[in-house]
């Protein structure tokens, strides 16, 4: 697909087609989160922001163009830095199984599974992400 993503007529639809973000954008946050009741009006603005800047429909189609898959899956056994994978217990973008997947093929690596949590533990559970990653830093030496 990357040749005809990058034919002069897909430059022109490239930018419209990532528009329809606005129309499934929100359904979308509202998967990442395991309680949508925790989504407030000003979460949603603050997930629309980025849509009032200039050109960032090209912006977006760009980021599309140059995203490549780089091949890192067969080469996490080279990794030698600690890693923290967190995820949440209910996370539907991601399934949980990837997550402990990825943490059982990276040699140092530590998963935290946060009940009652979605996609975006960072702000969904931000006090069980801050503390997961408190705890695994103070570890280190």
């Amino acid at each position: 697909m990357g040749p005809f993503l990058r034919t002069p007529p897909m430059g022109r639809l490239g930018p419209l087609l990532v528009r329809s973000i606005t129309l499934w954008g929100e359904a979308a946050i509202r998967t990442a989160w395991s309680d949508p009741d925790k989504i407030t009006v000003e979460l949603i603005s603050g997930y629309k922001k980025p849509l009032q800047a200039e050109n960032w429909d090209r912006a977006l189609w760009e980021l599309v163009l140059a995203s490549h898959p780089l091949g890192l899956e067969g080469r996490l056994d080279e990794v030698s830095v600690p890693a923290l994978v967190i995820t949440g217990e209910r996370d539907r973008i991601v399934p949980t199984r990837n997550s402990e997947r990825l943490a059982a093929e990276l040699p140092a690596a530590e998963l935290v599974v946060i009940p009652d949590c979605g996609h975006v533990p960072h702000e969904e559970c931000p006090a069980e992400f801050l503390l997961a990653a408190t705890e695994f830093f103070s570890r280190l030496p």
